[in-house]
């Protein structure tokens, strides 16, 4: 038998672990998925994880790698990542050591990376990485700046503007909250969603699950209408200096209100409020649409399937900057595998 108080004792442990990653990963750039925590939720949801960090110089280099196992093979996977303080080629190469030793353990057919930002070149080797699968990660996003409320409504498209306001003269309230209610809400929002724009999603243990990993960084928001119909909901979670918008939904039969344009007002304020310098949207077409206007020309075209129109023009109305990732990289370990790597990477990441 363990001595008493042994768990106590290895849970403060991983405790102090966790916050050092997640500490270093900050520092060196990296964002949510590269977050200790975001590993410890996906293990819980199918996959396997491993960490990577190596030193050089005084810089310091992060991978968080997710493992998918089928039968004794597994691929890989490096969501936003890996993590670089510095654009130092042999630093990288130390760690793409480190990855190829973690995943030839695993027995990894490839590790697919989707960088944050691209990586340096590694001069006088043949290529490590070569081009990778389409991305599972959106390839674009909007982070909008979180100033006060004034100058954040004028960074704002005007139509925007005008749909916050028009959501409070039609009675529409937004309030954190917290109970098995709320949340029951929230996932239907979530189902009504994925009927209406063609979609999959989780099923509800995982955005519990996703609430309750984050909770000290994370809240579940609903916009209601008068009577306390739910209009829309959203789930934010916040890592280094940005809030993130990872899982929303919204109600056909309120839409007129403009409950969402209300939320996310509301998001990005209580965001500002813990310190957060910046409003993550998470996704937008890799282009940008020729029109958004729907087919019959007279309102936006609405979000169905890989028809982002409507979510783009929703999105980039809150004003901010445009962020394109690089695309992604990978790193085969049985070349005479690459499709079967390449079926699994897609159909489960």
């Amino acid at each position: 038998m363990g001595k008493p108080g042994g768990a106590t004792v290895a849970a403060a442990a991983l405790q102090i672990e966790a916050g050092a990653w997640d500490e270093g990963v900050t520092r060196a750039g990296g964002r949510l998925l590269q977050s200790w925590r975001w590993g410890a939720f996906k293990v819980r949801h199918g996959w396997g994880v491993e960490r990577a960090k190596v030193e050089r110089a005084g810089q310091a280099a992060y991978a968080q790698i997710l493992f998918k196992h089928r039968g004794p093979l597994a691929y890989g996977y490096i969501p936003r990542g890996p993590v670089l303080s510095d654009d130092d080629p042999e630093l990288l190469q130390a760690l793409l050591v480190e990855i190829d030793r973690t995943c030839r353990h695993r027995r990894a057919i490839s590790v697919v990376l989707e960088p944050e930002r691209p990586l340096p070149l590694i001069p006088g080797r043949r290529p490590s990485l070569i081009p990778g699968p389409p991305s599972v990660q959106p390839v674009r996003t909007v982070r909008v700046p979180l100033v006060a409320d004034e100058p954040l409504l004028m960074q704002m498209h005007q139509k925007t503007r005008y749909n916050i306001r028009l959501a409070k003269r039609r009675g529409v309230t937004v309030a954190i909250e917290s109970s098995d209610a709320a949340f029951r809400d929230f996932f239907s929002l979530m189902e009504e969603t994925s009927r209406r724009n063609d979609y999959p999603i989780h099923a509800a243990d995982y955005y519990r699950d996703a609430l309750e990993t984050f909770r000290e960084d994370g809240t579940l928001m609903l916009a209601r209408v008068e009577g306390g119909d739910p209009a829309a909901a959203l789930i934010a979670v916040g890592f280094g200096d940005e809030a993130i918008y990872l899982y929303g939904a919204s109600s056909t039969r309120y839409r007129s209100h403009g409950p969402g344009f209300g939320l996310q007002f509301e998001a990005m304020r209580w965001a500002r409020e813990r310190g957060y310098t910046r409003y993550d949207l998470w996704g937008i077409p890799a282009t940008d649409p020729e029109s958004t206007r729907a087919e019959t020309g007279d309102r936006l075209a609405s979000t169905r399937g890989d028809d982002w129109r409507g979510l783009y023009e929703f999105k980039v109305r809150f004003g901010g900057e445009i962020v394109s990732y690089p695309p992604p990289l990978e790193r085969p370990y049985l070349p005479l595998l690459p499709a079967l790597a390449r079926r699994l990477y897609s159909s489960q990441a």
